[in-house]
């Protein structure tokens, strides 16, 4: 998420259980966070994302 320009990575901070990774915080869109997550899934080992990021107003 660090590589992705269009990503905040000090907004969004990132748990990780064995090989499922969980992301917490707040982006400016949707599109954003459809790219978070994206990210997350492209990390090696990761089996499982779950997507708590939600939309700042």
């Amino acid at each position: 998420m660090r590589r992705n320009a269009e990503l905040n990575p000090r907004r969004i901070t990132i748990d990780l259980d064995g090989s499922e990774l969980t992301l917490h915080g707040s982006v400016g869109s949707w599109s954003e966070r459809r790219e978070a997550e994206r990210s997350a899934w492209s990390a090696a080992g990761v089996t499982s994302v779950r997507n708590e990021l939600h939309i700042a107003s």
